[in-house]
């Protein structure tokens, strides 16, 4: 890039400074008379100047040394001018060539240095004109281009490149007059005239604005390099990866590929299909630790990957969305580090050999099990028949009009009831087994359910040895009434079995944790802590003595959990240990609205209370006082909150009745103030309002209501729930 010098033989150049000392010689000759000798140096200073600027340094001294002598021999000397000027005049003219001769070699070395590192650079260099033309180019950017270096000079880059290129290369050397911002481009497509067809040439450019002290773009310089070579290179490999992944996509199995620091590098669409990851969002995270969250874990399976001959392992991989495939892995280790993992899902393969375990473990207890129903159905019915037997003779020899043929007639009602317990029994589990059971569910009082079946039992005449009794409060639940009969009926007659003569037996109905609770306690043979867990298994019973005085098949507690867990319940049995009795507890979920049926609490006779109403509709209020003074009851009011929390301490009514949407305080607030007091920690109080939905009920409950009822309340079910209060026992 360094511009064009007369390229003249040495002494060529030498006879050049010596021609141009003679020609400013004859110069200053023809001019002298009109400056009269006062300028003899005029001429030879630019000949001084020419003389280095294009032959060099050497011929510029020669110049300089030439013109001082010629000026001092023929014009200093002849003048009237003293020692002392002809000195300094010289000495300004030799120092002034020999200055501008320095200067220009130091420009010349320091272009030829310039002009030596871009010759060699790869990097191509150019700078245009206003009009995109060429100025100057390097031997890079022409090689790249396809044409010589000279032909680039005062040609456009539509001319030098054809339209093809300029369409592409114009556009941003406009925008770079246009914004006067250097414009960067990493790879660009540049189909140049000069290349083959079919020959993609790509560049990584970068155009800058060569700006004038006004401010103006006046040109722009280019800085090129020839990427086609990585170009293509960045294709073949994403050809290549893209063929790799094609492969690895179609392999059944899972296939993953990670760093040496165990960092994910590809997964395949079988990986995907079984986690949910994608090699994507794999790789933005700690994938290692997403998959195996436990240390300790994901430490032996790091080892599995570093051992040198891995084998295959069963890991368990937590999977994107939170869930535990079961898998099986085996891995490569690579040259660079890398390792390829070859992964298989057998979760359901896992599953199916736990099930074939599970089957097989129930096969081998059902089979011990049968044997020894067999064993126990021979004795057990051998046991009423031979007394049904027994009884038949006796009536046989004495009559029915004897005493004792009265007691074996008793004696065959008994023994055929418990043959037809037996039976109903063993009928019922196997309805539930095979799914036949259906419940017909209806609001129900478990407390009035277990007196009911404690009646029949005491009827029966089973309980007489015993010391029997039923305990708690009225609670409602949505259950079938022969079924949850059928519970409490064998909780007790399981009690009745494992008790001795003497011994507790006790039944309690209540509320736990929001839920209905039935449980069933005794002082009888107790069990032990092997037992516990499969006490409610079919034909598992306690440990007896070889007499068998207690009895049973073993299906009642089966019977028990199957019932209680079709009602949604769940059952549990606890024991200290054998000898120290045994307590059974059936949970079930209470029902959302008051029983209708007739049971006793509802059929006893109206009990009159003091209560308070507090509800601020006039109509509404009225209405209420008028139905409940017609049940005899003793009915004050109030209009507003305030006015409802002082009647509720002065008053302390037996029941009141409150409204949510109160002015001055909302229902809610006027029950927690009630209830913070000594006195109205008794008292029932019954929420009304016209929202049912169950947060407005739970929100009544942690508020201290005791009943939640949705208006309009139909006096039948106002009447029933104020029964269900005053009936219950105090449970605060």
């Amino acid at each position: 890039m360094v511009p064009m010098r007369f390229r003249l033989h040495r002494l060529l150049r030498y006879a050049v400074a010596a021609l141009a000392v003679l020609l400013a010689a004859g110069v200053t000759e023809l001019l002298d008379p009109v400056w009269r000798g006062r300028l003899p140096f005029v001429a030879f200073y630019p000949a001084v100047v020419l003389v280095a600027w294009f032959a060099g340094i050497g011929p510029g001294l020669v110049a300089t040394l030439l013109s001082a002598a010629f000026i001092t021999r023929a014009w200093l000397e002849d003048r009237a001018v003293g020692l002392e000027g002809h000195l300094i005049a010289l000495a300004l003219f030799v120092g002034a060539g020999v200055t501008v001769s320095l200067l220009v070699a130091a420009r010349d070395r320091a272009r030829a240095s310039v002009d030596l590192l871009l010759r060699h650079t790869p990097l191509g260099l150019a700078i245009h004109d206003a009009d995109f033309r060429y100025v100057r180019v390097n031997h890079a950017l022409a090689e790249m281009n396809g044409v010589p270096a000279r032909a680039h000079a005062g040609r456009s880059v539509r001319e030098l490149l054809g339209d093809a290129a300029a369409d592409v290369l114009e556009p941003l050397l406009r925008q770079v007059h246009r914004t006067r911002e250097p414009v960067t481009i990493e790879s660009l497509r540049v189909p140049l005239a000069s290349a083959a067809p079919g020959d993609e040439r790509y560049f990584s450019l970068i155009y800058s604005p060569i700006v004038d002290s006004r401010g103006r773009v006046t040109g722009t310089t280019a800085s090129v390099v020839d990427v086609t070579a990585r170009v293509r290179t960045e294709q073949a490999l994403d050809h290549e990866r893209e063929l790799l992944q094609t492969i690895i996509d179609t392999i059944p199995a899972m296939i993953t590929m990670f760093q040496p620091d165990t960092r994910v590098l590809r997964l395949n669409r079988a990986f995907t299909r079984v986690t949910g990851w994608t090699a994507a969002e794999a790789q933005a995270v700690d994938f290692m630790a997403a998959c195996y969250p436990d240390p300790a874990y994901r430490a032996m399976v790091r080892a599995h990957m570093e051992a040198r001959d891995p084998g295959w392992l069963d890991l368990e991989m937590r999977t994107k969305d939170g869930r535990t495939v079961q898998t099986s892995w085996s891995n490569v280790r690579l040259s660079d580090g890398s390792r390829i993992g070859i992964g298989l899902d057998i979760t359901d393969r896992k599953a199916h050999e736990a099930e074939l375990v599970a089957a097989r473990g129930a096969a081998e207890r059902a089979n011990r099990a049968k044997d020894e129903f067999l064993a126990m159905l021979g004795h057990e019915l051998r046991n009423p028949l031979s007394a049904i037997g027994s009884a038949v003779a006796v009536l046989e020899r004495l009559g029915l009009d004897d005493l004792r043929g009265t007691r074996a007639t008793q004696i065959i009602a008994r023994q055929t009831q418990h043959l037809a317990r037996l039976m109903d029994d063993l009928l019922d589990v196997g309805r539930v087994v095979t799914g036949k059971i259906t419940l017909e569910r209806r609001p129900m009082d478990l407390l009035a359910a277990a007196r009911r079946a404690l009646a029949t039992l005491r009827a029966a005449g089973v309980t007489e040895r015993h010391d029997v009794a039923v305990d708690g409060r009225p609670v409602w639940i949505d259950g079938d009434t022969t079924r949850v009969d059928q519970i409490v009926t064998n909780l007790v007659s399981n009690a009745l079995k494992f008790t001795p003569s003497g011994g507790t037996i006790r039944v309690w109905v209540g509320v736990e944790d929001d839920g209905a609770v039935l449980r069933v306690s005794d002082t009888g043979a107790g069990m032990s802590a092997e037992l516990l867990p499969r006490i409610f298994d079919l034909f598992v019973q306690g440990d007896q003595p070889p007499e068998r005085t207690s009895g049973g098949l073993g299906i009642g507690l089966t019977l028990v959990r199957q019932l209680v867990e079709l009602h949604g319940g769940r059952v549990e049995a606890r024991s200290a240990g054998a000898g120290q009795g045994s307590v059974f507890t059936a949970r079930l979920p209470r029902s959302s609205r008051l029983g209708r049926e007739n049971t006793e609490a509802l059929h006893a006779a109206p009990v009159p209370c003091r209560i308070l109403v507090v509800e601020d509709n006039a109509d509404a209020r009225d209405m209420l006082l008028a139905l409940l003074t017609l049940e005899r009851h003793d009915v004050c009011t109030a209009v507003d909150g305030p006015a409802g929390v002082d009647a509720a301490l002065q008053l302390r009514p037996d029941v009141a009745l409150i409204d949510i949407g109160l002015p001055g305080l909302n229902g809610y607030e006027v029950a927690r103030r009630i209830r913070a007091t000594e006195a109205g920690r008794t008292m029932k109080l019954i929420a009304l309002t016209g929202y049912g939905q169950s947060e407005d009920m739970r929100m009544a409950r942690e508020a201290g209501f005791d009943l939640h009822l949705v208006k309009p309340v139909e006096p039948r079910r106002l009447d029933e729930a104020l029964r269900a209060l005053l009936t219950a026992p105090e449970q605060r």
